[in-house]
């Protein structure tokens, strides 16, 4: 493929224990720096725009899709990592978790998606976005925990996965082509 693929991490979420994380929104600093994106000139030149079908991917996306005016096009396969297993968890067990499915991509607990899965289900739908639009630039807004596990898959990096995570802010992108990494997202 001759694609150049930007991959964006979304912008801050409003973290509710109420809500499975999937539907979580932008906080308003997130919708901020959303807005801030179409600053980015590197953001401005896109033939493709892809969100997974979480809220705040698309939110993070919109300002840059309204700017080009290109319709953005949603795919549940690049979605964060399923922890909308419906069992609620203190911030103590959380972060538990965060380090334990990144040292065995096999684990789960809590109903979690193992990492593995995330990033097999992940890479499947890269590839198809890449066989589908071929020689096009395309900016794919995702997750955190995906990302992570799909640029240090690429570099050959998954023994480092926590310490890549914690790099990781909101709205950093990181630049594929043909299946090489240009520009870390960490």
């Amino acid at each position: 493929m001759n694609n150049t693929l930007v991959f964006l991490r979304h912008a801050a979420t409003k973290k509710d224990k109420e809500i499975p994380v999937s539907e979580w929104i932008l906080t308003e600093e997130g919708k901020d720096d959303a807005l801030k994106l179409i600053d980015d000139e590197y953001l401005l030149d896109f033939d493709v725009i892809i969100t997974s079908t979480e809220k705040k991917a698309y939110q993070t996306a919109k300002p840059l899709a309204d700017k080009l005016g290109k319709e953005i096009r949603q795919i549940k396969e690049l979605s964060e990592l399923n922890r909308d297993s419906g069992e609620l968890m203190t911030k103590e067990e959380y972060d538990k978790m965060k380090v334990k499915i990144f040292e065995d991509m096999n684990y789960t607990d809590f109903g979690w998606e193992t990492t593995q899965h995330a990033l097999d289900r992940f890479k499947k739908a890269v590839d198809k976005v890449e066989k589908e639009y071929d020689g096009k630039k395309i900016l794919i807004v995702a997750h955190g925990t995906v990302m992570t596990l799909y640029f240090a898959f690429l570099q050959n990096k998954l023994d480092s996965l926590m310490e890549r995570w914690k790099g990781l802010g909101f709205c950093d992108y990181g630049i594929v082509k043909n299946n090489q990494v240009v520009k870390d997202i960490v």
